[in-house]
């Protein structure tokens, strides 16, 4: 079962216990998954659009997971809780990029996906210029209710193919180097 916590206003956490990656060195790492409803009202492209906001999804260690040095260095706290824990981790270091909609493509979902939130599908084009289909909602409290009822319905199926998104280039390394650094501080 997939288990689903309020960090902040537009950000939730999802984690399951099943959700794990292996290192090269054989530790296994725990996994979670961050949403979190971003407005670009008033950004280029955005300055008067009705449906402004989106839903970005990024894959991160679970606390356990996680390097004590990485949680020195993050921590708000002397002794966080887990929730500002895996908030403080998101904000200082972020994780794995995943484009959720990717799954199942917006424009693909049958209508089914409607009924959850009133949303828009637009193409957009990535910074690698591959072209992606994109949910657009009115407001943060719609793209949460889509997160709930939708996404984090169809993040699971992210852990079946968790190699291909880790094997992806970040810019500074891939995925894989990324989870390592915040699970082991190399």
């Amino acid at each position: 079962m997939v288990a689903v916590f309020q960090l902040d206003e537009k950000t939730l956490y999802a984690e399951n216990d099943g959700w794990k990656c292996e290192l090269e060195d054989g530790s296994a790492v725990g996994l979670g998954m961050v949403f979190e409803a971003v407005d670009l009202k008033g950004t280029e492209g955005f300055e008067e659009e009705e449906y402004s906001v989106i839903v970005e999804a990024e894959i991160v260690p679970q606390p356990e997971s996680l390097d004590d040095e990485v949680i020195l260095e993050v921590s708000e706290e002397e002794n966080p809780g887990r929730q500002s824990l895996i908030f403080d981790l998101y904000r200082h270091h972020g994780g794995v990029p995943v484009n959720i909609d990717a799954l199942q493509p917006a424009r693909a979902s049958c209508g089914a996906s409607a009924f959850v939130a009133d949303q828009v599908v637009r193409s957009q084009k990535t910074a690698s210029g591959q072209t992606i289909e994109v949910r657009h909602f009115r407001s943060v409290e719609d793209a949460l209710q889509f997160t709930r009822e939708f996404y984090v319905v169809m993040a699971p199926i992210v852990f079946e193919f968790l190699d291909w998104v880790f094997d992806q280039p970040l810019g500074q390394g891939t995925g894989w180097e990324k989870i390592r650094m915040l699970s082991t501080g190399e």
